[in-house]
């Protein structure tokens, strides 16, 4: 794949945000509850002061995006924030499918919990990273998940940690070890599916500027 570039995600490019997420995470709850929703969280990620928001390019079209932020406590205060005009965007969706409801209240509740913990000013979240399935076995995830954890540290973070299923997801949990992530423990989001949490520490982590070149 030629080389392109990796920039930050700018409000113009949330169309795309949204159309990638559809694709990558087909059947995945967020997705489920429609692009309104989609759109909505992804505009609450792009107004957080301390975001990390990147999106890999080839000319204009986006072929990848990840989404994090530092100090995730206060994100998971500004998304509550929100959270009215988040269920009235996915208000539809829940009705058609009331089966829905039982994650998103959970997903709800872990919001909460997490917003009413301490600052954590020295912790970066990576939320969501999607490539487009065109772009897939081209490099896009990795160059994307590098330059995250290069701009985490930029924003003086010295950890990352992200979480993934850990049932039926092979690809993705060798992907995040082959980066250096652990594995620091495993848990029940939902009674039929148990999360692996992955962290990395950022001291001596390579930096994407001294490593192959931005890789849309």
């Amino acid at each position: 794949m030629p080389p392109g570039l990796i920039r930050a995600v700018r409000a113009n490019d949330l169309s795309q945000v949204v159309a990638i997420h559809q694709q990558a995470f087909r059947g995945f709850h967020m997705t489920l509850l429609g692009p309104r929703f989609l759109r909505g969280y992804y505009r609450a990620v792009l107004d957080y002061p301390a975001a990390i928001f990147l999106a890999a390019t080839e000319g204009s079209q986006m072929r990848g995006f990840v989404a994090g932020f530092v100090n995730p406590p206060r994100f998971y205060a500004h998304l509550r924030s929100r959270k009215r005009s988040l269920a009235l965007a996915a208000a539809t969706h829940l009705c058609l499918r009331p089966h829905l409801w039982r994650r998103t209240l959970s997903s709800m509740r872990r919001a909460q919990t997490l917003a009413d913990t301490d600052d954590q000013p020295y912790l970066a979240e990576l939320a969501s990273i999607g490539v487009s399935p065109t772009a897939q076995g081209r490099g896009v995830g990795k160059q994307l998940t590098l330059a995250f954890l290069e701009t985490a540290r930029q924003q003086r973070a010295t950890e990352v940690l992200l979480t993934t299923d850990a049932h039926n997801n092979d690809a993705v949990n060798r992907f995040y070890q082959n980066l250096g992530f652990q594995c620091v423990r495993q848990f029940w989001i939902t009674p039929d599916r148990l999360m692996n949490e992955y962290r990395i520490a950022l001291t001596g982590v390579q930096s994407v500027r001294e490593g192959t070149p931005h890789d849309a």
